[in-house]
């Protein structure tokens, strides 16, 4: 509702249109309008039929946010999911984990590129998971997880 509310309805008009479908793993890039919000660009992904979601789907999720973001030249991103929103009832402290896993694992990669003179992205230095109020703690119980289990 705010993300189409802050563009003027651009982005129910998007979907309606067909523009976006929201397929599994789908991207949409946006530049929002000057002063419509913080953000200079929107990268949308989809996540495909809610009654087929997966907390899994989350890791490929986080591994697409993080590559389009190197391949952008982004440095820092925020990556806010909408899953409650949009009525789908997930383990939130799981799926914020397993985004936390996925762009992990695309640093990792893009990392490897780069001592192998493959790649010449910028590399990442801050990722914010936004999570509302009701599910901030549980959110940063699975992302503390995910943090100590990727650093064994």
């Amino acid at each position: 509702m705010h993300l189409d509310e802050a563009l003027k309805g651009e982005f129910t008009k998007i979907r309606q249109s067909g523009q976006f479908k929201g397929h599994s793993l789908e991207t949409l890039l946006i530049t929002p309008p000057a002063g419509s919000m913080s953000a200079k660009k929107l990268l949308l992904i989809g996540l495909g039929n809610r009654n087929n979601f997966t907390p899994e789907l989350m890791t490929s999720v986080g591994e697409v946010a993080a590559r389009e973001a190197m391949r952008l030249g982004v440095t820092n991103f925020a990556f806010a999911s909408d899953l409650k929103d949009a009525g789908i009832d997930s383990p939130t402290a799981l799926v914020a984990g397993n985004v936390v896993r996925g762009i992990v694992s695309a640093n990792r990669s893009e990392t490897y590129l780069k001592e192998h003179n493959l790649s010449k992205t910028k590399k990442l230095e801050k990722v914010y998971l936004l999570a509302g109020p009701s599910f901030f703690e549980i959110a940063g119980g699975g992302i503390s997880d995910a943090i100590a289990e990727l650093k064994k």
